[in-house]
């Protein structure tokens, strides 16, 4: 794989020998591509990187309901002052 001169690699595969910017790619990159071939540590530093990367998720996408929410509710705001407006 081409890197950029100004990119940090912090982690390699060990099997393939791709670059990673975080061990936890790597992690993840182990698991799932190289997953037959990796040791027990290497599983469980997939699992770890697995539920972390979950959990990440999960809080991205409540904050995005959040702002869906918050957008929607100020939209219908707009609306109803829009509306009384051409009452008065």
């Amino acid at each position: 794989m081409d890197v950029p001169p100004d990119a940090t690699v912090a982690a390699t595969c060990p099997y393939c020998g791709r670059p990673f910017a975080s061990t936890d790619a790597r992690d993840l990159h182990v698991g799932e591509v190289h997953g037959a071939a990796c040791s027990a540590a290497e599983r469980a530093d997939y699992e770890a990187a697995h539920e972390a990367e979950r959990d990440a998720l999960f809080y991205y996408h409540l904050r995005v309901v959040a702002a869906l929410g918050v957008l929607y509710a100020l939209t219908v705001l707009l609306y109803m002052v829009a509306l009384g407006s051409d009452l008065l």
